[in-house]
């Protein structure tokens, strides 16, 4: 990644991080029938980094090695 996606991605997990402090501070100081919306913010933003932290596609290197093992055998 070069120096701006790498800002990029910084600046959306520190807004995630924010918008989920400010939705269960939120939650918190409201009565339970007016902060649904809030909970349901504050959810999405865990996930949302939760998600964010989850590597999907394995390394080029492990796919090779293991394309290579198959044909040997």
């Amino acid at each position: 990644m070069d120096d701006t996606a790498l800002l990029r991605q910084t600046i959306r997990r520190c807004t995630a991080v924010l918008v989920a402090t400010l939705a269960t501070v939120g939650v918190s100081l409201q009565r339970s029938s007016g902060a649904g919306f809030l909970l349901i913010l504050a959810v999405i933003s865990v996930v949302y980094l939760v998600v964010g932290f989850i590597k999907v596609n394995p390394p080029t290197e492990n796919a090779s090695r293991s394309s290579s093992t198959e044909d040997e055998g």
